[in-house]
């Protein structure tokens, strides 16, 4: 008895493999993952071409001379490497926040010397950032570096539609 329902169900699944002729449809871009205006998703050629992108509007934007945007381009490179071990240090430092925090007995003491050492690298980061604008405002000039701080302000408000 058993033989003959699983002979049933066996020829009962190529029977249906054997009458599915039609391919599968295939997923549109964006459904499986972040994909850019170009298509591309997150390989490190759309990450070439999104910098690109950006450059080209931002150049655009501000009205910038190639020498300009050559110079912009390597204070930024140069302020991301800088802030680079900051920032990692700031979100390792408020992951342990988070983890003591949520403890069943968590310890006072490490929460108060976690949130102190986050404020320290929270000041760093400041400090860089306004460093990095310093050297901007040698590169651009008075309505260049007003319309870059007005970018500035509003590139979050536009990349989480607030306002």
């Amino acid at each position: 008895m058993t033989a003959l329902i699983a002979g049933l169900l066996g020829s009962a699944g190529t029977v249906f493999a054997a009458s599915n002729d039609q391919p599968a449809p295939c997923a549109r871009p964006g459904i499986s993952g972040q994909v850019d205006a170009r298509g591309y998703g997150r390989g490190p050629e759309a990450r070439f071409a999104r910098q690109e992108m950006m450059q080209n509007r931002m150049k655009q934007a501000l009205d910038l001379s190639d020498s300009q945007q050559a110079k912009m381009m390597e204070l930024r490179r140069g302020f991301y490497q800088e802030s680079r071990p900051v920032r990692q240090t700031m979100k390792d430092l408020k992951r342990d926040l988070a983890l003591e925090s949520v403890k069943k007995f968590p310890d006072k003491r490490k929460i108060a010397n976690l949130t102190q050492r986050i404020g320290h690298q929270s000041v760093r980061l400041a400090q860089l950032q306004s460093r990095h604008l310093r050297e901007l405002s040698t590169v651009l000039d008075a309505r260049q570096m007003d319309r870059l701080l007005q970018m500035k302000d509003n590139f979050g408000a536009r990349r989480f539609n607030r306002g």
